[in-house]
């Protein structure tokens, strides 16, 4: 703790910075989250394995416990009167799970879906299996600002990463491309490449594949 040193990174017109949060991990699985608040940091172990933004860390696992009611699955049957209930579809176990953009309930979705995914046995297939999770929580461009008002940087998911810790490989994938590429980190002479700012896309336009449909001849 001596030696983390507080830089402003966003000091802004008036001087005040964004609430910062980080969440850093190592190839074994374990996972801290670090906050600054009024100028103090504070650490915490990540046992659930997400962050989102404010409230604090603690606060968000508080909140997990309004939840203790959803599994995965679907719920039986049940008997009111005469009468029987069912649910409608699969996957009723985690009905009332929260659907909006706030970070209360992005957390709460982030947590029960992280913890319930089945566990793949490649790299690839674990990495698609992580965009198809973090594809639920993608704010699209108009719905946090008033409508007809877009600006010049929406606030809108921008990219979407996802980074293999143990071989050091960044995946991500962007609003204008959600083709995944791939930078492989332990491939970079960090001590010989010096710093570079490149766009996350070469161009901001969609590839689009045609599926021809063949005639079938008799």
């Amino acid at each position: 703790m001596d030696k983390v040193r507080i830089v402003s990174i966003d000091p802004g017109e008036n001087k005040t910075a964004s609430a910062i949060h980080w969440r850093v991990g190592d190839p074994s699985g374990a996972q801290i989250v670090i906050e600054i608040e009024e100028g103090k940091i504070n650490i915490y172990e990540n046992t659930v394995g997400v962050i989102t933004n404010s409230p604090g860390f603690r606060w968000h696992l508080q909140n997990l416990n309004n939840y203790v009611n959803l599994f995965p699955g679907s719920a039986e049957n049940k008997t009111i009167g005469s009468r029987t209930i069912a649910p409608f579809g699969a996957g009723s176990g985690f009905l009332g799970i929260p659907g909006d953009v706030t970070p209360p309930s992005r957390f709460v979705r982030a947590a029960l879906y992280t913890s319930t995914a089945p566990v793949r046995a490649t790299q690839i297939e674990t990495v698609m299996q992580c965009f198809n999770i973090l594809d639920n929580f993608n704010i699209p461009i108009g719905i946090e600002y008033p409508q007809g008002y877009v600006p010049d940087l929406p606030s809108a998911t921008q990219w979407t990463s996802v980074i293999d810790l143990s071989s050091r490989v960044l995946f991500y994938k962007t609003m204008y491309n959600t083709s995944v590429r791939r930078i492989a980190l332990k491939d970079i002479d960090f001590e010989k490449v010096t710093f570079q700012c490149l766009p996350l896309d070469k161009e901001q336009i969609q590839t689009v594949e045609d599926v021809i449909i063949l005639p079938v001849i008799n």
